[in-house]
């Protein structure tokens, strides 16, 4: 061990204000140690020390507080800045100025916005083991149960096993988990309001009034549809108490899981359930579990001795069992005994590295290196063919290496055969790949992992939109094939299971230097992240092709992004950013591009009911994409030009566009475009009274729609169906199509469906003989609509309040809004 030295004389400690990023912070220090002259090692245990006399049980490891002062982070853990710095200082006023300065290159570089939430629990694990008096006070009826305690204590088995008894016992109707981040080595801990987006976006709230929100009006309406549905939440690896409060239910009825390294205060009516290390006999009992009943069996003492080498600590137990049973040679007294050595030999204070690091230092090269490239990939799990790619082995060699990762316990298989490490091993082999593998040698794996990817993508996407091809980039091929695509719905799987680590390996790729590249991601995925509404994805990987170098990847970014807003209902955004990519459209002569920005923002005024304008838009571009000879963009440009006149009452002029459109996207093969423009040919045979092909129309509209797996088209084909059965007479029916419209508006934020399901119930009740009903729904629509500026649906909920009214005999309900209907229409030019 290194003695502490005498701080220099002279001279004012080292100031972080000015960093301007984690490199430099971490340098800057590295040099406050160095004036302090304490060693790395005593630094550890001063902060080990400081943590202890605080009562928080969140104690680094010795790697831990050594990397935070080396090069190579994508982020910081600003509260053991703080504490390195109260160490070396003692003085809180600079401890501040270093904390600030976290916060300021965190605000620069931070992913907070990039969260992990699920609608549903994660699996329940098989192998879990004691717990019981914790059980049972976490399944009392405490709204909210915060579960502290040390990494590798077993805080998320904890929570998922007394989640899942809980949503069992009470018949949860909401059941949410979030991944919080909060120690994540390289990740910044995730933003609670982007995790309020995301469940907000699970319970049913259209993605355009989730943007319109503020955070108060967000938590206002979390609060509200968690009330009475007995909710469960697991809210897993929260930094602070200021991260989970917003997310937090104000009601009884529900309960919410926290866990976290440290106990947070604060959180009024939390009950507290620290974790320890197991007690003996729960080891044991673990290690019976993980290794076999007859094995401890045989040599109980020893078992003990391992159980107390590796600190009862469920995690250790768990890599220490997986070493156990890949040596089936060794007896449990012989790893009892290399624990020790190994403890010894390194003086390693802690002993879940300690197993951790026994086991790693088993492994051969290859499979050691695997998991040190594992443990950077910025995604949580990864398959095979990934971890080829990462590794520049074969995809036999890398099933091979996984499998044996598996065995010794250091990589966690799922179901889906997917590979992802816990958070501990995660830390402990990126650190190890900072110390091992040279710089240059982690950008090449993650530049074959983005190579991979992006081949993979594109391979995808040929199945997912064939019609689009020429709109995106053509790539390099990678040395790992893609999965055999046999048909739309393997490449939509794929991409399903992927989508966060391609969004991630893009940010990542900029982060690195390679923003051409990355930028390339945006054209590959813009078809998918739109079709399936993943709008805050696609603002990542679109916003990375913005700040590219190259005008045109620029250009079909900012279209891109302006169809993001124009479905997310921020309308005056989207037009913004279609303007701007006319502009370089045009700088750089690419009309064909240029003509289809010019048909989106003709939709983005259609939208604003400005009609005229729209007109104009496709008209142009369509001239345009008939003198390019763009058979895809021509054919949405008829279709549009169909809608447009549809609007205005043309029936037979709308029917021959849309008739012509059709053909051309059968030839093409337009899924998305061929289930609308069925639709709006069913419209156009409503409103000519032929009822019966109007209704053939919606259901063959429907039948692609399910058959291709597009919310959008499925939602607008229910309720063109729900609306015609209506005027049909057929309330019960039209009620039906139209509820479940109505459910995948709100699932999948298709904010101006909710309106026209909402009025169109609305309709249908007061077919039915409610009217009280029917004024009920159309106010609700009434809402939606005027929050979107959309002034067509205001008018129809005014119609439809107008005619409730009138048949409850309210006629000054009925005169006001009858009013109202008519200024509307009449601003809009339909009266």
């Amino acid at each position: 061990m290194t003695p502490d030295r005498t701080p220099a004389e002279g001279g004012a400690p080292p100031e972080p204000l000015g960093a301007g990023s984690f490199d430099e912070l971490a340098a800057r220090l590295n040099t406050l140690r160095g004036w302090k002259g304490v060693s790395y090692r005593e630094l550890h245990r001063r902060v080990v020390r400081g943590r202890r006399a605080a009562g928080n049980p969140d104690l680094p490891v010795f790697n831990t507080v050594y990397r935070c002062l080396r090069p190579g982070r994508r982020r910081v853990d600003a509260d053991l800045v703080a504490d390195i710095v109260r160490v070396l200082t003692a003085d809180e006023a600079v401890v501040a100025r270093w904390r600030q300065a976290c916060q300021v290159i965190a605000g620069v570089t931070a992913d907070s916005s990039w969260v992990t939430v699920a609608g549903e629990l994660p699996a329940d694990g098989t192998d879990f083991v004691g717990r019981h008096a914790e059980l049972a006070a976490i399944t009392g009826r405490s709204p909210v149960v915060v579960i502290d305690g040390m990494a590798g204590v077993g805080k998320t088995s904890l929570a998922v096993r007394a989640a899942h008894r809980l949503a069992k016992r009470d018949g949860a109707g909401v059941r949410l988990w979030a991944d919080l981040r909060g120690y994540d080595a390289d990740r910044a801990p995730a933003d609670p309001l982007a995790v309020l987006d995301e469940f907000l976006r699970r319970l049913g709230v259209p993605g355009g009034e989730i943007h319109r929100l503020g955070p108060s009006g967000r938590l206002t309406t979390y609060r509200r549809l968690l009330a009475d549905r007995r909710p469960v939440v697991v809210l897993d690896n929260a930094a602070d108490a200021d991260q989970v409060r917003p997310l937090l239910p104000d009601r009884p009825g529900g309960i919410v899981l926290i866990t976290s390294r440290r106990r947070l205060t604060g959180l009024a009516g939390a009950r507290p359930v620290h974790l320890e290390a197991f007690p003996g006999t729960e080891s044991l009992d673990m290690l019976r579990t993980l290794v076999g009943a007859d094995e401890v069996a045989g040599d109980t003492e020893a078992a003990a001795r391992i159980a107390e080498l590796v600190g009862h600590l469920p995690l250790a137990l768990t890599v220490v069992a997986g070493r156990i049973r890949n040596r089936p040679g060794w007896t449990l007294r012989d790893h009892a005994a290399r624990l020790a050595e190994r403890r010894d030999s390194l003086r390693v204070e802690d002993e879940l590295e300690n197993a951790i690091g026994l086991s790693y230092a088993d492994l051969p090269a290859e499979a050691a290196q695997l998991l040190r490239l594992l443990a950077i990939h910025p995604g949580r799990d990864v398959d095979a063919r990934a971890a080829a790619a990462l590794a520049g082995v074969d995809l036999r060699t890398a099933e091979e290496l996984l499998r044996e990762l598996v065995a010794v316990s250091l990589v966690q298989r799922s179901v889906q055969d997917r590979f992802g490490l816990h958070d501990v091993v995660r830390v402990y082999a990126a650190g190890l790949a900072r110390d091992v593998d040279a710089a240059s040698a982690r950008r090449a794996a993650l530049g074959r992992l983005f190579g991979y990817y992006r081949h993979t993508a594109c391979r995808a996407m040929d199945h997912y939109a064939p019609h689009e091809s020429d709109r995106r980039p053509v790539v390099s091929t990678s040395d790992i094939p893609p999965p055999d695509f046999a048909c739309l719905a393997a490449a939509t799987a794929w991409l399903d299971a992927e989508r966060h680590n391609l969004v991630g390996i893009t940010a990542l790729t900029e982060e690195q230097g390679g923003r051409e590249d990355a930028a390339m991601m945006s054209p590959i995925l813009n078809r998918y992240l739109y079709n399936t509404l993943r709008f805050a994805d696609a603002e990542i990987v679109h916003g990375v092709a913005v700040r590219a170098a190259d005008p045109l990847l620029q250009a079909s970014a900012h279209m891109s992004l302006g169809a993001v807003y124009l479905r997310s209902n921020r309308y005056q955004e989207s037009i913004d950013q279609l303007k701007q990519a006319l502009t370089r459209y045009d700088a750089a002569g690419d009309r064909a591009s240029w003509a289809r920005a010019l048909n989106n923002l003709g939709n983005a005024f259609d939208r604003l009911s400005d009609f005229a304008a729209a007109e104009d838009c496709y008209r142009r571009a369509l001239l345009v994409h008939r003198a390019t000879g763009n058979r895809t963009s021509e054919s949405r440009a008829l279709g549009n030009l169909g809608n447009s006149a549809m609007r205005v009452g043309d029936w037979d002029k709308a029917e021959t566009y849309l008739d012509e459109a059709l053909a051309i996207m059968l030839e093409v093969g337009d899924r998305v475009g061929e289930c609308l423009t069925y639709g709006n040919l069913g419209t156009v045979h409503e409103q000519q009274g032929h009822s019966a092909e109007a209704l053939g129309h919606y259901r063959r509209a429907l039948g692609k729609a399910r058959e291709f797996g597009y919310p959008f088209p499925e939602t607008e084909a229910l309720l063109h169906i729900g609306v015609l059965l209506a005027r049909l007479g057929e309330h019960d029916d039209a009620l039906a199509h139209l509820t479940e419209a109505l459910d995948l508006a709100r699932r999948n934020s298709l904010g101006e469906f909710e309106i026209k399901a909402l009025n169109g119930i609305g309709t249908a009740l007061g077919g039915l003989g409610d009217a009280a009903g029917a004024i009920a729904r159309h106010r609700e629509a009434l809402a939606v609509a005027e929050k979107l500026g959309d002034r067509y649906e205001q008018a129809r909920a005014h119609k439809g309040i107008e005619q409730g009214a009138a048949v409850s005999g309210d006629t000054g309900m009925a005169d006001e809004h009858g009013r109202k209907a008519r200024a509307l229409l009449s601003e809009i030019g339909l009266r």
